[in-house]
């Protein structure tokens, strides 16, 4: 079976006249429809609408004419868009806000979708377990959403708006950064089944406490569908919390509690293999991802959970696990021409994404030797410090035969904790930027040799492959 035969990619055709109502907009020269939309003059296709959207170090009416060299259709823009030439024939749509109209237009193409709408948050997890969960329902029907990494209050939407008629499922990512955000694309979203991968500190120097992070994932919950349900880690920090300011149904799953429903006994951590007993009826079906560690089992719980919630059958479910297609920079195993084998796990990193990915670094084998390239987690706050020291010693504790470490908060706290558990000072490498390290490594790598690459993106660790 091919499980990624039912993701549903292509471009929605929207009515123009009837966009213009969804988001209360004026409007001059509009054509008839427009197939797809986009805020990116990069991602443009001929006869796509243009959102121009007001940002921190850009302005996107600035590419106004940019997006109609490359053949939008039309565009949306703010109502004090400045006079310039030529605009006066241009198509365009003109309201108050082109965040907030992005927003409206979504939730009014929701409203139209029959499909049932799944939302996924954490503080790590949260592709994968989309991309799992995406796999398992695509054997039963047809699945539009979130791709790549569109999560936040201009990409939701935009995913939303992605999502073609006649699909069955609608998968959608939230991310956040700050206060607030999770309810907002929630409220736009409106999903029949909520989940919350896990809550750790990831963002805390913008919430100070993993409490204020579980109560920003909980914002998800309070926009589900009174028939829907949530799906809860009874293993999740924080899990009480959630599921007492929840009165909905919660679906649970568990790797060490039988009552949960949906239990877990790990077969094989390496390739992501367990045995799932089924606690309303009872069955039991062993599942592989052919992800490995532990946190990515309870992904993978999450996911079936999910599937089962929505009456999916089981064995269709297990059949369409070999469609999981993970975004790059996620476990992206790659191998040089030199033959040095990299796993590059760089898309972003907290303290206990690291924790979880040193403890699978350790378990492999490898022929070479094993080099861990860790970059500063960023957005902690007051609790960089202990973070960085917590991820020194687990990295010490490993014995790595080179620990490389990129930037300051690197530098300043997981050396000194790595040498103080017990690995060789010499062993212990810092610099500036991933760059720097890149050049070091390929001078000292050897065929066979294994490496980690994992830090926040503001550490573009994936830098280091350009010596390669």
């Amino acid at each position: 079976m091919n499980a990624n035969k039912n993701r549903v990619t292509k471009e929605v055709t929207f009515n123009a006249m009837e966009f213009a109502s969804w988001v209360g907009g004026t409007h001059q020269n509009l054509p008839e429809s427009f197939c797809g939309v986009t805020q990116d003059t990069r991602d443009l296709k001929p006869d796509m609408l243009y959102v121009a959207v007001r940002g921190e170090r850009y302005d996107g009416h600035d590419f106004i004419q940019k997006a109609f060299d490359a053949g939008a259709s039309a565009a949306l823009v703010d109502q004090e868009l400045r006079a310039v030439p030529g605009a006066v024939r241009w198509p365009l749509i003109r309201v108050a806000d082109t965040r907030r109209a992005l927003l409206d237009a979504a939730r009014a193409w929701r409203a139209c979708s029959t499909a049932k709408i799944i939302g996924v948050t954490g503080s790590s997890g949260k592709t994968t377990t989309r991309e799992i969960t995406a796999a398992l329902l695509s054997g039963a029907g047809r699945v539009g959403g979130t791709y790549g990494n569109r999560n936040n209050e201009i990409g939701l939407p935009l995913s939303i708006l992605s999502m073609a008629p006649g699909c069955e499922f609608g998968l959608f990512e939230l991310g956040t950064n700050h206060p607030g955000e999770i309810a907002l694309l929630a409220e736009t979203l409106l999903p029949d089944v909520a989940v919350i991968t896990s809550v750790g500190s990831a963002h805390i120097e913008n919430f100070g406490s993993t409490e204020a992070i579980a109560d920003e994932k909980g914002a998800l919950l309070n926009s589900l569908a009174c028939d829907g349900f949530a799906v809860l880690s009874l293993e999740m920090t924080h899990f009480e919390r959630l599921r007492h300011a929840y009165d909905g149904r919660v679906v649970t799953i568990s790797l060490m509690d039988k009552s949960a429903d949906f239990h877990g006994e790990v077969l094989d951590a390496m390739c992501g293999q367990v045995a799932v007993t089924e606690k309303a009826s009872g069955a039991r079906l062993e599942l592989r991802s052919g992800l490995p560690g532990q946190y990515n089992i309870y992904n993978l719980l999450l996911s079936f959970a999910v599937a089962r919630g929505l009456g999916i059958d089981a064995e269709i479910a297990e059949k369409s696990l070999g469609g999981i297609d993970i975004p790059g920079m996620r476990w992206q195993r790659l191998k040089t021409e030199g033959g040095v084998n990299f796993i590059n796990d760089a898309y972003n990193a907290n303290p206990e994404s690291v924790k979880a990915v040193l403890e699978v670094f350790q378990r492999m084998a490898s022929v070479g030797r094993k080099v861990a390239v860790l970059g500063d987690m960023l957005e902690l706050g007051a609790h960089a410090e202990s973070g960085h020291r917590g991820v020194g010693a687990a990295a010490g504790a490993m014995h790595p035969d080179l620990l490389c470490l990129v930037g300051p908060l690197a530098r300043r706290f997981v050396a000194p904790e790595a040498v103080s558990s017990g690995l060789a000072r010499e062993k212990v490498l810092c610099f500036e930027d991933a760059a720097a390290a890149g050049r070091e490594l390929a001078g000292w790598l050897r065929a066979d040799d294994l490496v980690l690459l994992k830090g926040s993106r503001g550490m573009r660790l994936e830098e280091v492959l350009d010596e390669f």
